[in-house]
């Protein structure tokens, strides 16, 4: 069973994550895309997410979220997956360094097969 976290404040997005992953074994946290403050950062920490949802949008300047992701000892290695609908997405997620992205609109199928290969990865891990 994986921890993922979720930043998101699109209903849409929010909505695809609950229902893509309602029958998974997954723990899934919802957070808020929008603030990041020393409660969230605590939040993350205990957290202790195996791979990370940050959802870029144009209505908030939330790269900064990926940057902290990065810079805390406990998310500094775990795969993060941008999700928006921008049209320079594949830039942005090269440009940060994500380990990936998935483009809006989607459907739960093509999240799961975008989250798929990282959360295969950390089970191998583990075991």
């Amino acid at each position: 069973m994986a921890r993922i976290i979720c930043f998101a404040d699109n209903a849409a997005v929010v909505h695809a994550i609950q229902h893509g992953f309602v029958e998974s074994e997954h723990s899934i946290r919802l957070l808020s895309a929008s603030l990041l403050t020393s409660e969230l950062r605590k939040i993350v920490q205990n957290f202790a997410p195996d791979l990370i949802l940050l959802e870029l949008s144009h209505a908030t300047d939330n790269p900064h979220l990926y940057f902290f992701l990065r810079a805390d000892r406990v998310t500094r290695n775990t795969p993060i997956i941008l999700v928006s609908s921008g049209k320079r997405l594949a830039q942005q997620a090269e440009m940060l360094g994500a380990d990936g992205y998935v483009e809006r609109p989607f459907i739960a199928e093509q999240l799961r097969r975008a989250l798929n290969p990282h959360l295969h990865m950390q089970h191998a891990v583990a075991a």
